[in-house]
């Protein structure tokens, strides 16, 4: 089976098949024809030797008949070939349809066009995933950029504990970026993150984070250069470079406590996952492939891609593969009502607006929101020597309605208080976990 085949629909690739074979029939006759028109006549000279008139035809020549037998071998292996292909296709629709959302027969007129899309994905551990879920936190964000033109690959790490403002039917709530998705599912962390960036996304998905574990066992594992050494989970990773299996692959990716950069340490653990994950695959390309980590998947992913779009997603866009570059979101460390925060300064947003936006092929604007403005109306904060941070217009953290709606900061505000939750509860407790600011430089990896 032809290594393309993967890009095309199954029509697609049936028409194809016909069309080489009879491309293999035609130039099979034309050379027979142009082999018995170069042979010289088959003659003996003699005193009655005339010269070959216009209409003279040469003896035929007497080819090699294939025998019937084997012509219908050939034809019987051509189609199993074809069905194979058939096999492989009905198998990732078949296992794309509960993770995919329906299409409507129609390809998407950006992905036929090949222009730049973003995808923002949404690691969680509420379990099985259902379309429209509410339950629990995003434990991690992923904004992919895909620009086919350029053919790279962006990841930009987004800080779940960032502060935002989520407009709800009780009025403002002002909450951690990973509350979104409790709040309002993944359209609504699709919508916040727009928001926060001022970038456009085009797609999403919902991923359970224990589904990493079967995918990485699907690409034979993958290989991590870990920074330092630490146990996890009943599991020494050493410092340097491993390989992983899916098991310790999911242990790797979630380890936070022990190291000195907390989240962003584990945000670049995780990247190094999906960029080897990514490697694997581009180098397999197989339908086959495709479809082992289709399998691995099962029902732990949820996206809005329509099913349709699957092929000319993968054949428009799967060169960008050839190049993952990676990025950091960086907040600053604050404390609203006692419990720890990340703030986006407008700096750190338009230099992440700008980057996102360069590849999508969009020219840069200042991005002007909720998080700005009330970043700027802060009277001491400064994400180091002070971070107690003061949420605008009298609101409380996690208080929906409270506050007069404004963006500004009108007085000061009480660092203490105890949250509708109880301040002794386990929620509390883990919205109270710390993030030391580091710098990460961005990198690049060339496959």
């Amino acid at each position: 089976m032809d290594n393309n085949n993967h890009r095309e629909s199954r029509e697609e690739y049936r028409k194809r098949m016909e069309e080489r074979i009879q491309k293999q029939v035609n130039e099979n006759r034309q050379r027979e024809q142009e082999e018995q028109a170069e042979e010289p006549p088959r003659y003996q000279p003699n005193d009655n030797y005339q010269e070959p008139q216009d209409n003279f035809e040469p003896p035929v020549k007497h080819h090699y008949r294939m025998p019937n037998w084997m012509r219908a071998l050939i034809w019987i292996l051509i189609i199993l070939v074809a069905l194979g292909g058939f096999y492989e296709y009905h198998k990732i629709y078949s296992a794309a349809n509960g993770m995919f959302t329906n299409g409507d027969g129609k390809i998407s007129k950006k992905l036929q066009k090949g222009e730049p899309v973003s995808v923002l994905a949404m690691g969680t551990d509420v379990g099985a995933l259902n379309r429209g879920n509410k339950g629990g936190n995003t434990d991690s964000m992923e904004l992919f950029t895909i620009n086919p033109k350029k053919q790279t690959i962006t990841m930009t790490s987004i800080p779940r504990d960032i502060l935002v403002r989520v407009n709800t039917s009780d009025g403002p709530d002002y909450v951690k970026l990973n509350a979104a998705y409790s709040i309002g599912g993944p359209k609504q962390s699709v919508k916040q993150v727009e928001e926060l960036l001022g970038v456009p996304i085009d797609y999403y998905a919902v991923i359970n984070m224990g589904v990493l574990e079967k995918v990485v066992n699907s690409v034979g594992g993958v290989t991590v250069d870990n920074p330092f050494a630490f146990d996890y989970e009943g599991h020494h990773f050493k410092k340097g470079t491993q390989h992983l299996n899916g098991t310790n692959a999911l242990k790797y990716s979630r380890m936070r406590y022990d190291d000195p950069n907390n989240d962003y340490g584990r945000q670049k653990r995780q990247q190094q996952i999906l960029q080897n994950v990514i490697q694997k695959f581009k180098t397999s390309g197989s339908i086959s492939a495709a479809n082992k980590i289709l399998d691995a998947v099962g029902d732990g992913v949820k996206t809005n891609i329509p099913i349709d779009d699957i092929a000319t997603l993968y054949g428009n866009y799967h060169g960008a593969m050839n190049n993952v570059k990676t990025y950091h979101f960086q907040g600053q460390n604050a404390t609203i009502d006692g419990v720890s925060f990340q703030i986006a300064s407008p700096k750190e947003i338009n230099r992440v607006s700008k980057l996102v936006r360069k590849q999508l092929g969009l020219q840069p604007k200042t991005v002007v929101n909720h998080e700005t403005k009330m970043y700027k109306s802060q009277p001491n904060f400064d994400g180091y020597n002070n971070t107690d941070f003061i949420l605008p217009g009298g609101a409380s953290y996690n208080d929906p309605g409270s506050g007069n709606g404004s963006d500004y900061v009108t007085g000061s505000h009480s660092t203490s208080r105890t949250s509708r939750y109880g301040k002794s509860s386990i929620y509390d407790r883990q919205q109270e976990e710390t993030s030391s600011y580091s710098a990460y430089p961005s990198y690049s990896v060339n496959y």
